[in-house]
């Protein structure tokens, strides 16, 4: 399963602009997370991808116990231990890989957000405590904030692809209970209802990323750079979506450069201990 939008490799950014200390860790993440994504790819033989889904959640079992093998746990752990933290619990990417794997039709929200809670408790929430120390009176609030914002990023990535992922079987939208048909969101461009539904859903994310980071405390705007400019990213994606409806998303070419100016821009921000303007004035992600 893709992660992203090849084109626009917010991972990239993010990892690119955050703070120097912070840059081992977030790389070893982001691999570990392409290389649990890539056990359950598509085209791949359903008893290999299971197999190499078995043997990840071993590595994340591992790797929970400080313990692991591969080259990118083993820096994640490394990087744990020299800021006096356990290393990081992973293992919930493989049951978001297994999910994606089966196709699985999310009937209800609770479902779905379940699902979105697993990516943010192994990925967002990980890489946001990664700016503090094992004590840090700073963790309640960037813990609260992982919690609402993780899941919300994740979506808007997800959703800003909904055709191309219904396309492979895969909807991130519930699709009821008994459940409608999910060609409709095959169609490209979308009917409008299923337009006006995206729209309003991808506008409701981007107000609970904003609300979330306006509740940080502001002693915690420098640390938690990297996790700001994710935030800060992906409202831009949201916005690109809801202007692009009822088409797909299609990134042009000065995407990239816009997109590193704004990283750049919410980075910088972050540092200075401010919310990035994204995020203070929500209308100008």
């Amino acid at each position: 399963m893709t992660l992203e939008p090849p084109a626009a490799p917010v991972r990239e950014f993010v990892l690119r602009f955050a703070p120097a200390g912070q840059r081992a860790t977030l790389d070893a993440l982001f691999e570990i997370e392409r290389e649990v994504a890539a056990a359950a790819s598509d085209g791949l033989d359903h008893s290999v991808a299971h197999a190499k889904l078995g043997w990840w959640d071993e590595e994340l079992a591992r790797l929970a116990q400080g313990d692991p093998r591969h080259p990118a746990t083993r820096r994640a752990a490394a990087a744990a231990f020299e800021s006096g933290r356990t290393p990081p619990d992973l293992r919930r990417l493989v049951e978001v890989a297994r999910i994606d794997l089966a196709r699985v039709a999310f009937l209800d929200r609770s479902e779905l957000d379940r699902y979105l809670d697993d990516w943010a408790t192994a990925l967002f929430r990980p890489l946001a405590l990664n700016a503090l120390g094992a004590v840090d009176a700073r963790t309640g609030a960037t813990e609260r904030f992982a919690a609402v914002a993780g899941p919300a990023v994740r979506e808007i990535e997800l959703l800003s692809a909904v055709t191309a992922h219904a396309r492979a079987g895969r909807v991130f939208i519930p699709l009821g209970d008994p459940p409608r048909a999910y060609e409709r969101w095959i169609s490209e461009p979308l009917a409008s209802a299923e337009s006006a539904e995206l729209r309003d859903r991808v506008t409701a994310l981007r107000a609970v990323i904003c609300d979330a980071a306006q509740s940080l405390p502001v002693e915690t705007r420098e640390p938690l750079a990297a996790a700001l400019v994710w935030a800060s990213l992906a409202l831009r994606t949201a916005r690109l979506t809801e202007k692009a409806l009822p088409r797909r998303l299609a990134v042009n070419r000065t995407e990239p450069l816009r997109r590193t100016i704004a990283a750049w821009q919410a980075a910088v921000s972050a540092c200075r201990g401010h919310l990035p303007r994204p995020i203070r004035t929500l209308e100008s992600a």
